[in-house]
């Protein structure tokens, strides 16, 4: 592999950053959209989704729908110290988000918490993706840890076409997805 890790989260990193608000706002809708048409999203009754910083894809639409369909959804909170994720239970509104240890509006501490093992899908952030269902995160683990504990969760990664890549460096602890949704489609790995 050529190119670095860190190369790669700071080449897609700036191209994110670089995107304007409404086309930001149009590729992430377009992504979301993937997802809500998925026979997984239809069939998931508790749902993780994340909350977009630094460019990443809005996922407005994914919490609108789920509050709408009568689905479960939970949010991560970064363990301060730790390398942990904890699962919040959310209602879909801001006031029950404050920023947590990386400055991440993250779930209160005193909301419900839920087991990995509950969640039936799981929306994944990443910096970028590639075409064997393999994602790259800033490097802190946090997901790489806390995906084996969802093992019977449908794992689909949100993102740009842009962040799809052919091959990214992969380690043997690197959980794969199952699909990455873009403002191109849902592409599903095998």
């Amino acid at each position: 592999m050529d190119v670095s890790k860190q190369q790669i989260r700071r080449r897609m990193i700036a191209a994110r950053q670089a995107l304007y608000p409404d086309e930001r706002a149009r590729r992430s809708g377009t992504a979301q959209e993937a997802v809500l048409s998925a026979p997984e999203w239809h069939q998931a009754g508790v749902v993780l989704l994340y909350i977009p910083v630094r460019g990443e894809a809005d996922t407005a639409l994914l919490a609108a729908a789920g509050v709408q369909q009568g689905k479960q959804l939970l949010l991560p909170r970064a363990e301060q110290g730790g390398r942990r994720l904890w699962l919040h239970r959310w209602d879909g509104t801001a006031d029950q988000l404050a920023p947590g240890a990386f400055g991440i509006p993250e779930p209160l501490p005193d909301l419900p918490q839920a087991e990995p093992a509950a969640v039936d899908l799981v929306v994944v952030p990443g910096v970028a993706f590639d075409r064997r269902g393999y994602r790259l995160g800033y490097g802190g683990g946090y997901y790489d840890r806390a995906l084996p504990g969802m093992d019977r969760a449908v794992k689909i990664g949100l993102g740009y076409a842009f962040q799809l890549v052919d091959l990214l460096p992969a380690e043997p602890h690197d959980v794969r997805l199952h699909a990455v949704a873009t403002d191109e489609g849902l592409l599903r790995f095998h």
